[in-house]
């Protein structure tokens, strides 16, 4: 690889950090919300499915128009930065008062408008992360390796906030873990935070003629562009719905929670393990095509889940390796390729397009947690263990099923031909 097309080490160690914090968040609003608030407060699962499939759709709503003032904003004010660190304090609100609800009132008067302000924080700040990735190069391989850096840093940030949790109620007990759990997140924002400032990262926001909000919808009546928002789509929903079950198909399946701290440490190390491949792989047989052997690969560990029963640890520890190896290349690669679509689009900004990206992923997020719950409450499963099987089919098939319409969906010259030959071959520099 041209040594241009490889961004400093200097610009990667600036940006990346923040990617550990803000998946650190993430991860526990989708992955542990559910079984806490079932478990923990009674909640039900058709509930608790719908109130998130209906707040997380008015999320990705609103993303494509936070993108939009975002890349105004910043075109008049001449950076980001500011746009980045300013949703950080109310991330940190929002996050503590969904982990400690206020115990005097319904737990569903916490719940809600602490989930919808986290949610209107993260976009701000993560969107505008995202853009300020694809703004920092103009080369192919560059942007990869700039998204691989960032989403290298996300995966250590999920690792450590689904260990983290078992590790804080074994040494602080039930009432101090959760508070402890957020302060930890707190810190971690305050201290990834701290590289970004500097002239190094600032980079001008190109400004262009302005329309009518819905311009912002405008990307997806470019074919490359919206076949690569489906095939994401398709993906993260599959994701999702496993994330969404994880808890459920440990506890029931395998009937072996304390071994779900492991199995995700397995997975989470072996998607970041997995990036240096991926990003090599993309380096020789492009993005797109790298892309589709990894959810090949996710596609086979779903459907090797459905044979396991009662204490097959072995065989789900091998799901999990080979669906964590393929997660760092659905977590690098579709937003790098992303970014390269900007180039071929004389109207783009970054902002525009994250917002989109976000959107759709946030869509297919809300999809996959909020109709996976009532579709198996419907088939007679409950949180008690009652109708296992559906359980089993759920956590197996579906997530199969929505990788493999992915794979056929995804044809590399039709997602990303044209934006792959529209880059130039400059990194970024400092």
């Amino acid at each position: 690889m041209p040594k241009q097309d490889h961004p400093p080490a200097r610009l990667l160690l600036r940006y990346a950090p923040l990617g550990l914090p803000l998946a650190f968040g993430a991860l526990p609003v989708y992955l542990l919300l559910p079984h806490l608030y079932a478990t923990r407060y009674g909640l039900s699962l058709a509930g608790i499915g719908v109130f998130l499939l209906l707040a997380r759709l008015g999320d990705a709503i609103v993303d494509p128009l936070i993108g939009r003032w975002s890349d105004a904003w910043a075109a008049g004010h001449g950076a980001r930065l500011a746009l980045i660190v300013g949703g950080l304090p109310l991330l940190m609100f929002s996050f503590y008062m969904l982990f400690n609800p206020i115990a005097d009132v319904s737990v569903w008067w916490t719940l809600a408008p602490a989930l919808l302000l986290f949610y209107l924080a993260y976009s701000v700040s993560s969107l505008n992360y995202q853009a300020l990735g694809a703004e920092l190069s103009s080369s192919y391989q560059g942007r990869t390796w700039l998204t691989t850096a960032r989403e290298a840093g996300a995966l250590l940030g999920v690792l450590l906030a689904a260990v983290l949790p078992t590790l804080l109620h074994r040494e602080l007990g039930a009432q101090w873990a959760w508070p402890a759990f957020a302060l930890t997140f707190a810190a971690l924002l305050l201290v990834a935070a701290l590289p970004l400032w500097g002239q190094s990262l600032r980079r001008p926001v190109r400004t262009t003629e302005k329309g009518p909000f819905w311009r912002f919808y405008e990307p997806l009546r470019r074919p490359h562009t919206a076949r690569l928002l489906g095939v994401y789509t398709l993906s993260q929903s599959a994701n999702t719905v496993a994330a969404t079950l994880f808890f459920f198909f440990v506890d029931q399946i395998l009937q072996a929670p304390q071994w779900a701290p492991a199995f995700l440490l397995l997975y989470f190390l072996a998607g970041a393990a997995g990036m240096p491949f991926w990003l090599w792989t993309s380096r020789r047989q492009g993005k797109a095509l790298a892309w589709r052997w990894a959810m090949t690969l996710a596609t086979l560990a779903f459907l090797g889940a459905v044979l396991l029963g009662p204490g097959a640890l072995w065989g789900y520890a091998l799901v999990c390796l080979f669906s964590g190896l393929s997660l760092g290349a659905d977590q690098a690669l579709p937003p790098s390729i992303l970014a390269d679509h900007t180039d071929s689009d004389a109207a783009a900004r970054a902002g525009s397009y994250f917002g989109l990206y976000n959107w759709v992923g946030k869509a297919a997020t809300a999809l996959g947690a909020g109709l996976i719950l009532p579709l198996l409450q419907g088939l007679g499963y409950s949180a008690s263990g009652k109708n296992l099987w559906a359980l089993l089919l759920g956590y197996a098939l579906v997530p199969a099923a929505l990788k493999l319409a992915a794979i056929v969906l995804l044809q590399p010259q039709r997602v990303e031909g044209a934006a792959a030959l529209s880059t130039t071959p400059v990194g970024a520099s400092l």
